[in-house]
């Protein structure tokens, strides 16, 4: 015996099959749309690279030489230079080298230490970028935020009595700073604040300082246009919805 299916049963069915397609729309765009989050949150972390760091102290060079003192007492600017490079490149830094370079190039003074010169004029020596950031602060968390080290010329307070070169490796949190510190390992696994980082920084600093962010020219690579491919996944997620509707209707 065959049974002849009601209209109403068959519009029941109909809209059923429409709500159906609906949902699997729904959440084929739902799907769409994570894989668009996890792109972006893809670019956000790329802003914040850290530095694979490379530590050198002074301490480690007994006896070795920088003009007519120690490279112990003497040697924190070609050091914390050092750290940059190796930091940077992947490289081995020769400590003692860089500080009779700094020597030779007149940018060592016997009994009075590195002039402030040592870190653009070493870091250029040695084919990096140097780029003086003054006193500022914003500028200091931009170039650690991309994963460049910034040489910083400390004045009287944690780190020194009179003047001391450190390197600030990298962000922590919002308002924390990692210090390679050459002449202490102790404050070197410290964590600090930038802000107070700042306020010690050498006064009256030239060549830029007391603060230089350091860099190597990096061959630019086509980065993904985030922007541009949420647009496309928006006209493929059009694209689908109306002709789910079509199908449906």
């Amino acid at each position: 015996m065959y049974y002849v299916k009601s209209r109403s049963y068959l519009e029941g069915t109909m809209r059923l099959n429409k709500m159906t397609g609906r949902v699997i729309a729904t959440m084929g765009i739902a799907a769409m749309m994570m894989t668009q989050t996890a792109g972006v949150m893809a670019a956000e972390q790329a802003e914040n690279k850290q530095l694979k760091v490379v530590y050198y102290n002074q301490a480690d060079y007994p006896g070795k030489k920088i003009g007519g003192s120690t490279i112990q007492a003497a040697g924190c600017g070609p050091t914390a230079v050092a750290v940059c490079y190796s930091s940077l490149t992947g490289k081995k830094a020769d400590v003692p080298k860089m500080c009779k370079q700094a020597y030779k190039h007149g940018w060592y003074y016997t009994g009075q230490g590195c002039s402030h010169s040592v870190v653009p004029g070493l870091s250029k020596l040695y084919g990096m970028q140097c780029k003086g950031l003054g006193m500022d602060k914003d500028a200091v968390e931009k170039a650690l935020r991309a994963g460049h080290p910034v040489v910083a010329l400390m004045g009287p307070g944690d780190f020194t009595k009179n003047g001391h070169f450190v390197v600030l490796t990298r962000m922590v949190g919002k308002d924390k700073v990692k210090i390679a510190d050459v002449g202490s390992r102790a404050r070197t696994a410290e964590t600090w604040s930038l802000k107070k980082v700042i306020r010690q920084g050498k006064e009256g600093a030239n060549a830029g300082g007391p603060f230089w962010e350091i860099s190597v020219k990096e061959e630019k690579q086509e980065e993904p246009d985030y922007k541009q491919k949420m647009i496309d996944s928006h006209k493929n997620i059009d694209a689908v919805t109306n002709a789910i509707d079509k199908i449906a209707d």
